[in-house]
């Protein structure tokens, strides 16, 4: 019988609903043994300590922050190497002795992918390079770059953090828990997200994070979707200098930041932009029609409401339910009536303190 050892964090809208803050927070709680994922360098992801330091990556996991995790990039990684380098130099103390665990079979992005992306792609992108990869190696180019060829010449002082392995035998051997990170969003899924091209490159759901991890469903015990009250889309302005238009939401109508802050009651600046691309973030209204259809798709056991300030800045670094503004509480009681899933877990600030877990009630 299957031992059911993995947990899925996955972002239920277009992404930046807080997956770097839950699976810090999971990291750290939950005594996880192992953690993979299939980020490509289109994506980024940022804990925030109690003290206010920021971690932001967009290779290395977030569960890294766990000093007994192994950490491990899988087979549905497309990986910039000077990115990857770059974290694993800058997070030297929390990474230890540990090695990096990658699959032969990553794709390593070059420059080459870069600018394909930025003569072809008219549509929402942070023309990292991430699809052109992801094409070469679909379609075998005899020019792919795996890692299997890439890091086998390293000569550089990362050379003994980085072992090449089939990290699906590493997963389905591992009898302890395992976390599986998701990156991006339900709602950016490239045949089941939002408006096409308006997408990303490839799937981006629970069963698409199991499939690039070489498990089996079966091996799956909890799927933690992460939602926002406000759903957002990247900037229309780009990195590359052109204005492109990056999608609506099903309908839903784009609001300002300064709405957010009015209807809230904050009293500060409140306005979010991109970890990639440094852009400032599109908003929209709440899409309960998007997200049905999304915990449809990804069949969610719990479900994490993150930025509850964002319904009554009273909410802001709360750590009690019982002392959640009424707003926010009727808030979660409609994600759950509509989705037929628990909220478990609220978030209420960008620190990790910053969150109310009830998982010990459900």
């Amino acid at each position: 019988m299957n031992n059911k050892n993995v947990t899925i964090v996955i972002d239920g809208q277009a992404g930046s609903c807080g997956k770097g803050k839950i699976c810090g927070y999971l990291s750290k709680n939950d005594n996880f043994s192992l953690s993979t994922n299939n980020w490509s360098s289109n994506a980024g992801h940022t804990y925030v300590e109690d003290n206010g330091e920021k971690i932001v990556v967009s290779h290395l996991p977030i569960a890294m922050l766990n000093p007994n995790c192994k950490l491990v990039l899988n087979a549905g990684c497309a990986i910039t190497p000077e990115i990857l380098f770059e974290e694993i130099k800058k997070y030297k103390e929390l990474i230890g002795a540990r090695k990096i665990y990658i699959h032969p079979r990553a794709i390593i992005i070059l420059e080459k992918h870069r600018e394909e992306e930025k003569r072809i792609i008219r549509s929402g992108s942070t023309f990292k390079g991430c699809g052109s990869a992801q094409a070469e190696k679909i379609i075998r180019n005899p020019s792919v770059i795996l890692a299997k060829d890439y890091f086998k010449n390293l000569t550089n002082d990362l050379k003994n953090c980085i072992e090449i392995t089939d990290t699906a035998k590493m997963v389905n051997e591992c009898n302890d828990k395992i976390l599986i990170e998701g990156a991006q969003g339900q709602d950016l899924d490239i045949n089941y997200g939002l408006d096409y091209p308006n997408v990303t490159s490839r799937m981006c759901s629970s069963s698409q994070l199991i499939a690039d991890a070489g498990l089996s469903p079966f091996k799956v015990k909890d799927i933690y979707m992460i939602i926002r009250p406000y759903p957002i889309r990247i900037s229309n302005k780009t990195n590359i200098g052109d204005d492109i238009y990056s999608g609506d939401y099903a309908g839903s109508a784009e609001i300002t930041w300064s709405e957010v802050k009015d209807r809230c009651g904050c009293n500060i600046a409140l306005e979010e932009y991109t970890t990639v691309t440094k852009k400032i973030r599109r908003v929209f209204e709440m899409n309960w029609d998007r997200l049905k259809y999304n915990v449809m798709i990804n069949q969610p056991t719990q479900i994490v409401l993150n930025f509850a300030q964002y319904i009554d800045w009273k909410a802001y670094r709360c750590n009690s339910y019982d002392k959640l503004p009424i707003k926010v509480k009727d808030f979660i009681k409609k994600i759950e009536e509509t989705t037929n899933t628990p909220v478990t877990m609220i978030g209420t600030g960008e620190r990790n303190c910053d969150i109310i877990d009830l998982r010990q009630y459900f």
